[in-house]
């Protein structure tokens, strides 16, 4: 696949390390220096496939624009948000790539270049044509480590089939899982994603300012903080299920970190209809340790005009809690 060839023109708005700059791989022993990015994706669900492809592009260079600068930072693993290479957008235009297609070759390349792990995400129509959501972990190998097809669906739910695995992948000799935006709503995910050996969790997101920002702090407040059992009814698809107060992230014992898309639904954007046509995305990332604790954060926007791009970093300690 054909990369644009200019890097798209949105500036890196704010870069928070964690302890000292160091290179990838071994000159970082016993931890996983992760970044977690709240990226601007632009929509690929066009007119045209000129249009769509286009998009995918513009996309594709902002991946790499990030790596690059964070690869130089001594960052080995960097998380982008849900469906990051086509843009949140479902509709009967959405691109369906492959995990083996062109688009996720030319993360696979980045990463063997520069040594790292990049987590992205895509629509995705696997070799029996059946439709996902889907974020792979490409590795220093230029090969997928592992993937995540999404369990609980919201507004793509007309369009992608609901998985039911909790895949479960080394990086850095780590155990590490994915939870999807609204999997992560549902804590019998976590727990089969941790049962499945995962002791860190990759959370990419996809919430606005406007429709679903109540339900983003719904949720990390479930994650976050002190383990807390008591039980409490939680509606899930319609069905009400009991699951733990609080704490959830503290009760598995496992580090998590999350990131969320960034930026306006500007007018060349063609913003959906609804609720969140004059919305833009809520940005934010976070850090969580495994006694629920937050180890570094960058807060969600509730103003649209106020949702930009930035990487949040922490260093993982790789030993068990």
């Amino acid at each position: 696949m054909r990369l644009a060839s200019r890097v798209g023109t949105l500036g890196l708005c704010l870069l928070l390390p964690s302890g000292h700059g160091q290179a990838a791989g071994d000159s970082n022993p016993g931890h996983l220096r992760m970044a977690m990015v709240s990226m601007k994706s632009v929509y690929s669900d066009l007119e045209s496939n000129e249009a769509a492809g286009a998009a995918i592009r513009q996309n594709l260079d902002r991946h790499l624009y990030f790596v690059d600068r964070l690869a130089a930072e001594g960052v080995e693993f960097i998380g982008f948000p849900e469906c990051s290479i086509n843009g949140y957008r479902y509709s009967d235009r959405m691109v369906w790539l492959k995990q083996d297609g062109p688009e996720v070759g030319v993360l696979a390349r980045k990463a063997a270049e520069k040594n790292v792990w990049i987590g992205a995400g895509f629509a995705e129509q696997d070799a029996e044509g059946r439709k996902w959501e889907i974020q792979v972990v490409l590795g220093p190998d230029g090969a997928i480590a592992g993937w995540h097809r999404k369990n609980w669906l919201t507004k793509e739910k007309n369009y992608i089939e609901a998985s039911e695995d909790h895949h479960v992948f080394e990086v850095k000799g780590a155990k590490m899982g994915i939870l999807i935006c609204a999997d992560g709503s549902d804590f019998r995910n976590l727990k089969a994603t941790a049962d499945a050996g995962a002791r860190i969790f990759y959370a990419p997101h996809a919430n606005t300012t406007g429709g679903t920002i109540a339900k983003w702090y719904a949720f990390r407040a479930k994650w976050g903080g002190p383990w807390n059992a008591t039980p409490s009814l939680v509606t899930c698809e319609k069905e009400k299920v009991e699951m733990p107060s609080g704490g959830w992230i503290a009760g598995l014992k496992v580090f998590a970190a999350l990131c969320n898309h960034a930026g306006l639904y500007n007018p060349e954007d063609q913003p959906p209809p609804g609720t969140d046509a004059n919305t833009g995305w809520a940005s934010g990332a976070w850090f969580i340790g495994p006694d629920g604790a937050t180890l570094a954060q960058m807060p969600s926007s509730t103003d649209r005009n106020d949702s930009k791009e930035f990487v949040l970093i922490h260093n993982v300690p790789l030993a068990a809690p």
